[in-house]
């Protein structure tokens, strides 16, 4: 499982690269196309500019287009196949970069730091979505998250470009997080609570959520894990990790915990950094000091 160390030191890095089409099956468009889905795009989130383009954040994680709406909120934009296996995990490395490297972002595109209070925004735009998922992303959307399905509307008189949004279906009564718990087994059950209680113990700004068979955590918007049942217990997920955890007994649970406790320190440090409201306290070691007062100590004597 990758460290968060090894996240924010593989993914610090931002390079402008030129893409080329890698197969018929890109689903990016010619360039005679792109200027049509800028301006679908536009039409969506209001007062859209599109501020740069191909920007390649760490390894193969790149974004198509980035862009500021109205209120100078960041939308980051991957232009992409909706059946991709890793589709949720490429939107939530996305996600967690940006949240983590929102200055370096800003400098890199000659902005100044983001002025608005809502954090930035990955849209992923495919011709159509797998339900699985858009179940799998559903807690995230569309605070976080935006999909856009890519659709046309053609007459006799013309063809033109639109984008559709994708709503993730969260029934109320249904995903919540007691009935995900309870339609645990036994032991999986034991090792979903623990997290549940642990992580709420972390911050009272960790937020966690059920969606389907999902249940999820978030820091400040910041996606940390999510975890859902599988065969023999539990699989996991850490933002930012490349693989799935297997949860199936407690020593792996505690492993679990321990790289979820890494990426929120990393979190809760960044945030800090950001807000100079944040109360700082200084730690000094003060040597050892008895437990007894003087007169205390006189009268065992």
């Amino acid at each position: 499982m990758t460290s968060s160390k090894d996240f924010g030191s593989e993914r610090a890095h931002i390079t402008k690269v030129p893409r080329k089409r890698e197969s018929a099956a890109d689903p990016r468009p010619e360039l005679e196309a792109s200027a049509e889905l800028e301006a679908s795009l536009a039409r969506v989130f209001e007062g859209l500019e599109i501020v740069d383009r191909d920007l390649q954040l760490g390894g193969k994680l790149v974004v198509d287009l980035v862009g500021l709406d109205g209120a100078g909120r960041t939308i980051l934009t991957l232009i992409v196949n909706g059946d991709e296996d890793a589709l949720a995990l490429q939107a939530l490395d996305t996600l967690a970069w940006v949240n983590t490297y929102q200055d370096l972002l800003a400098s890199h595109l000659g902005q100044s730091s983001q002025s608005t209070e809502e954090s930035p925004l990955v849209v992923l735009i495919a011709d159509a979505f797998e339900p699985r998922q858009v179940e799998r992303m559903g807690p995230l959307i569309p605070a976080s998250i935006a999909l856009l399905q890519r659709c046309r509307l053609e007459s006799e008189r013309s063809s033109s470009m639109y984008l559709q949004p994708i709503v993730a279906e969260v029934p109320e009564v249904e995903d919540t997080q007691e009935m995900f718990l309870t339609s645990l087994a036994e032991v999986p059950q034991q090792w979903a609570r623990d997290l549940v209680e642990r992580l709420a113990r972390m911050d009272g700004e960790v937020e966690c959520r059920a969606s389907g068979e999902v249940l999820g955590w978030r820091y400040r918007g910041l996606p940390l894990c999510s975890v859902w049942p599988a065969e023999g217990g539990l699989e996991g997920q850490i933002s930012g990790s490349e693989s799935e955890s297997s949860i199936t007994e407690q020593g792996h649970l505690e492993a679990f915990v321990d790289e979820v406790l890494k990426l929120y320190l990393e979190a809760f440090e960044q945030a800090g950094a950001d807000d100079p409201d944040l109360p700082r306290v200084e730690l000094r070691p003060t040597g050892p000091q008895p437990h007894l007062s003087a007169e205390e100590l006189k009268a065992f004597r």
